[in-house]
């Protein structure tokens, strides 16, 4: 029986971190995380393979006792809340609701000023996008574009199109009539104030407007598309609110998510419009980033519907190179990802507008790997009728090849690539066999700058003994050792060396100052995401040995005389700086250093005499 099964009712609360740890108290997150990723025992925690990254050898790990999670390849960690988040793409107030639900707990009653800051803002949100509609209905220059742009008035309702005038206050003085605050339209992102007083004024105006839905078909945001060469950007998005990020925004995925999870396939696009005619003409399962970069977020999104990515973006550079950088990102993500080749200068929506369909069909169902993309690219782009254009062609050739890591997949390439080697006319393996010799060297240079790369990053990452001792410091007082009792009062977070675990121990000295007691779930929510990533993974590691009260002693000891040389190498030193070296030094030697050293050297937990220590 799970955890939250076993109590019965209904629980009522009126504070959201109440409500929180109610939750947590019922809902197991093994059981949460078990129903997305295969996970085996390994000593204290269960291991599995990340669901947030590609990796065949398993670095997820949970922790029942804990109640959390964390990736010891991507850093990625977290309590239940945080994984329902990611896993499902929800916002807090979601997975909230999503886990209040699993657990049996009420919280229709509720009232915090998140939840009815958000139901405020959809309100807002629903409002202006019904007045910018009512704009567009009787408004004929916005709507004689649209139309221009072959768009029928079944797509224009649909998507919910809509206008915002060039006034000033259009906006605002419709919202005050409707009893809302301005302040909170502007927390909506429709209004800004204005520096010259209390007033506001619109954000968009005179655009056509394009509302953004998420999936629960709520209007979280609104992108504005400028009528007049004057009005500049020419493509605005609503600055980020407590309901819109556009880094997990996806346009038209309400509409689109059924029709991607029946074809087993994701049309990517790049713009508003782009989007709107790809629907329109029957490419149903076509979503755009709003036009901003390929985020991991949209990619955690999509990947809950479709593996099997097709890019569509625009055929000019700036869409190559998106392109390219997004393919790479899904790639990494285990997607099967293909970019669609697009007529130069066109975008889906141009090459719909000029009435191709049949031609972007095409292009949709023959998108390529990524690799054979670069190469067509490549040799489109080359001029293959020279010498010279050839063998600037096969340099940059080589170069993409080398980085396939499957010799059976260069050989096609290379095969393909033979005929504009200078040797070809003297006989194909011979060719073949000079690209195959270009292509090693240049893939073994790769190798031998990876393994320095690797040796390298291998020589910064390793701890040293006071990073080892730091840690251990803050893994034991986590943990609530018994041999940790009295650290806090010798060691204070400035006396840590390095800003992330100064940040570290500042947030468990907190929380054990305000609750006698360390609570790894509270940690992560306090921490930033680096200083979260190294408390989870401090606490969460296996390879730790059991912290006795003499090990602790050496560790602190090593801290302290860390700081001392610190302050001893300072450039200006105060008589309280000298004085406090003085003390450090004084102490040092009543707590018997030198034998605590002896120990831990003989316990291998400091390196040898003459090693470096930081």
């Amino acid at each position: 029986m799970s955890i939250y099964s076993q109590t019965a009712g209904l629980f009522r609360v009126a504070d959201t971190r109440d409500v929180r740890e109610e939750i947590r108290s019922r809902v197991d997150i093994l059981e949460v995380i078990s129903e997305h990723v295969t996970l085996k025992r390994v000593g204290r925690n269960y291991m599995g393979l990340c669901p947030f990254h590609t990796e065949k050898t398993p670095s997820f790990s949970v922790s029942q006792e804990y109640q959390a999670y964390h990736c010891f390849g991507c850093g990625e960690h977290g309590d239940v809340f945080s994984f329902v988040m990611k896993v499902d793409g929800l916002t807090f107030p979601e997975a909230l609701e999503k886990l209040a639900k699993r657990a049996g707990v009420d919280i229709s009653r509720l009232q915090t000023q998140q939840f009815s800051q958000k139901d405020q803002l959809v309100r807002i949100n629903a409002l202006a996008a019904s007045y910018y509609r009512e704009l567009l209905r009787r408004v004929q220059t916005p709507m004689s574009y649209l139309k221009e742009r072959g768009f029928a008035d079944e797509t224009i309702q649909e998507f919910r199109l809509g206008y915002a005038a060039p006034a000033w206050d259009g906006l605002t003085s419709f919202l005050t009539k409707k009893g809302i605050n301005p302040a909170d339209a502007a927390r909506a992102g429709l209004l800004i104030k204005s520096e010259r007083g209390d007033g506001y004024y619109d954000r968009f105006r005179n655009r056509i407007m394009f509302p953004i839905l998420d999936i629960h078909e709520q209007v979280i945001g609104f992108g504005g598309r400028a009528l007049s060469n004057e009005d500049q950007p020419k493509y605005l998005n609503s600055p980020e609110t407590p309901l819109f990020n556009k880094t997990r925004a996806l346009y038209g995925l309400h509409l689109a998510r059924k029709k991607i999870a029946e074809a087993d396939q994701a049309i990517v696009v790049e713009g508003y419009t782009d989007a709107i005619a790809c629907h329109q003409a029957g490419f149903r399962n076509c979503v755009a980033t709003l036009g901003t970069s390929l985020t991991r977020e949209h990619i955690s999104i999509l990947s809950r519907f479709t593996k099997h990515i097709v890019l569509a973006y625009d055929a000019d550079s700036a869409g190559v190179t998106a392109a390219l950088r997004a393919a790479s990102m899904f790639e990494e993500a285990g997607c099967d990802v293909r970019i669609a080749r697009l007529p130069g200068g066109d975008d889906p929506d141009s090459m719909l507008t000029k009435g191709l369909t049949a031609e972007l069909a095409a292009a949709i169902s023959q998108a390529l790997p990524i690799v054979d993309y670069q190469l067509v690219t490549l040799i489109e782009k080359s001029d293959t009728t020279t010498p010279e254009g050839r063998a600037d062609m096969l340099k940059a050739a080589t170069r993409i090849l080398a980085g396939i890591p499957s010799q059976i997949e260069r050989e096609k390439y290379i095969r393909a690539l033979a005929r504009y080697h200078p040797n070809f006319e003297t006989g194909t393996t011979k060719a073949e066999d000079h690209l195959r010799k270009d292509i090693d060297l240049i893939a073994r240079r790769h190798q031998r700058n990876h393994i320095r790369d690797t040796s390298s990053a291998k020589q910064t990452t390793r701890r040293t003994a006071l990073e080892k001792a730091e840690l251990s410091i803050l893994r034991a007082l986590i943990r609530g050792e018994a041999s940790a009792t009295n650290i806090t009062q010798e060691l204070r977070p400035e006396d840590f060396s390095t800003e992330i675990t100064k940040s570290a121990a500042e947030i468990v000295y907190g929380e054990l100052e305000q609750k006698g007691t360390v609570s790894l779930t509270s940690l992560l929510e306090n921490a930033r995401d680096e200083v979260g990533q190294l408390l989870a993974s401090i606490t969460m590691q296996e390879e730790w040995e059991p912290i006795t009260e003499k090990f602790l002693s050496g560790c602190v000891a090593l801290v302290k005389r860390s700081k001392a040389k610190r302050l001893r190498t300072s450039d200006v030193l105060s008589p309280y700086r000298k004085g406090e070296i003085l003390d450090i030094e004084e102490m040092l030697k009543k707590q018997g250093q030198r034998q605590m050293e002896q120990y831990l050297r003989e316990t291998g937990k400091l390196p040898p005499v003459g090693e470096q220590e930081e």
